[in-house]
């Protein structure tokens, strides 16, 4: 997700209203963002946590198991060899890395976050997965898991903010009547 712009529009739109939500579950915008700086300005990289968990100004986000820093380097290599067309973060069997990305992927697929805001007032929190397991050859990440832990903010900001300039005039001119 950190290629938004490569996205297909209808893409783009549910993505972005996916964010709202979550969004919407931690207190808005603001708060979402700073949770997002928060991770970002946090080193080393806050997967690696030894306790499994990072604290925000307005809550705390939490895993289910420990993420090996050699794990983090595979998955950032498959991450970035990953394309448009093939989102798929396995590699054939063919393929020399082929036991370590297996490996990584076996220990890193049960990753769960769970966001749980300090105050009820704050939000309700949420919870997501890092990968989505299609079938024993096919994985592909959670784009709110790259959201969190490997997009820039900026490009964060752009999918909030996205506004899709041919369904904004399909609705205007239905509500003009023309």
């Amino acid at each position: 997700m950190c290629r938004f712009h490569q996205l297909a529009s209808a893409d783009k739109i549910l993505l972005r209203d996916q964010l709202l939500a979550y969004a919407a579950l931690i207190g808005g915008k603001n708060s979402f963002l700073k949770l997002l700086e928060t991770i970002k300005n946090t080193s080393p990289h806050p997967l690696i946590s030894k306790n499994s968990l990072l604290r925000f100004p307005k809550g705390l986000i939490k895993w289910n198991k420990n993420v090996h820093r050699d794990n983090l380097t595979i998955l950032s290599t498959r991450m970035n060899a990953r394309t448009e067309e093939n989102p798929n973060l396995m590699v054939s069997k063919e393929d020399k890395s082929y036991k370590n990305v297996i490996n990584m992927l076996r220990s890193l697929g049960p990753l769960n976050f769970t966001v749980v805001m300090n105050n009820e007032a704050d939000g309700k929190g949420f919870t997501f997965k890092a990968f989505d397991i299609i079938d024993e050859d096919t994985t592909v990440m959670n784009p709110i898991f790259e959201i969190f832990f490997f997009c820039p903010v900026n490009v964060t900001k752009k999918v909030l903010n996205f506004t899709d300039s041919h369904t904004d005039a399909e609705e205007t001119s239905e509500e003009t009547g023309e």
